[in-house]
């Protein structure tokens, strides 16, 4: 009654094998061989293995986009870091020639550090947190998942961000270790 306008209901049919390319071309000759039609044989594992290769594309592509975007933005904070501590020479061996120790500069420079990278952090992460959202809610329009937020991620930046600013903070200090306090107050253009 329900099939009575249909010349021959669909089958379907399920295969397991070791070797499942082999298995479908096999398949393919012998519904070929009685004329049977094998346009709609599909090859399950086939089709996973392609989109796991396709993933594995994405991912290269998509984290060594991260690594270079990541290289840039290290170069930047270093460059203007290591330039800021240039310019403040001069207030350093003030500071220095008034009776600040080297202990003491040092603990200014690690809560300057501090400041920087959570500054950077204050207005970084909600903005993370935003277009993360923004790539959830165009994503879920054609595929139904839950929106997570990527701690591990996050954890990762964090200490990206810190290492990246006491780096530079320790290379620039390390090259005024040494100057002379005269030299530096006496010279205008630093």
């Amino acid at each position: 009654k329900y099939f009575a306008d249909i010349d021959m209901p669909a089958a379907y049919y399920f295969f397991k094998g070791k070797d499942h390319a082999a298995l479908a071309d096999k398949l393919t000759a012998t519904l070929d061989e009685h004329g049977l039609p094998s346009g709609n044989l599909y090859d399950a594992a086939d089709r996973e293995e392609t989109n796991r290769n396709l993933m594995f594309i994405i991912n290269v592509f998509a984290y060594g986009f991260i690594v270079l975007i990541s290289m840039i933005a290290a170069a930047n904070v270093f460059n203007t870091i290591s330039t800021g501590i240039n310019l403040r020479r001069r207030e350093f061996a003030m500071l220095k020639s008034v009776g600040m120790t080297q202990k003491g500069f040092h603990k200014m420079m690690d809560y300057e550090c501090l400041m920087y990278g959570a500054k950077s952090l204050l207005w970084g992460l909600p903005a993370a947190v935003g277009v993360t959202y923004l790539i959830y809610r165009s994503i879920n329009a054609g595929y139904v998942t839950n929106f997570y937020i990527p701690w591990v991620s996050i954890a990762v930046a964090v200490f990206s961000v810190f290492a990246v600013v006491f780096a530079t903070m320790l290379y620039s200090t390390n090259k005024l270790k040494n100057e002379n306090i005269i030299d530096a107050l006496r010279n205008e253009n630093l």
